[in-house]
């Protein structure tokens, strides 16, 4: 989307065409409108859950480690896929009310953004309340 080189980096702010990034040089790589991303997800998102409601679950958590909803397509002639044993996806495990196991912390390493690095500074806090 927008000349994404599927990098798969985005969660580094290292993006080589300045889509996922905060980093200004990089981000001048950008040829695309912030709009046309905005859009371009939109659609990616009402795909999803066009998806999730053929499969008649409301969200993501709730189909999250439901295997026994995966099936292997046999008709499917390539050579790289022979050798392939995707068997260990399609068995099912005890279905577990429990599932704090999808409860986790940040994914990323980026650094707050620069406005949040800023309001974290009393001075400039001070500044912003007092003018």
């Amino acid at each position: 989307a927008e000349g994404c080189i599927m990098a798969r980096i985005c969660h580094t702010n290292k993006c080589p065409v300045g889509i996922t990034t905060q980093n200004e040089a990089l981000r001048k790589r950008f040829s695309g409108t912030p709009e046309n991303v905005v859009t371009f997800f939109q659609f990616v998102a009402d795909e999803v859950r066009h998806i999730l409601a053929r499969l008649g679950v409301k969200s993501l958590d709730q189909i999250i480690g439901k295997s026994e909803i995966l099936k292997c397509r046999e008709n499917i002639n390539l050579k790289k896929l022979k050798s392939m044993d995707v068997s260990y996806l399609l068995k099912t495990s005890a279905p577990s009310s429990d599932r704090s196991w999808l409860n986790h912390g940040p994914t990323t390493s980026i650094s707050l953004p620069f406005d949040d690095q800023l309001l974290s500074d009393n001075e400039v806090l001070s500044a912003i309340e007092n003018h």
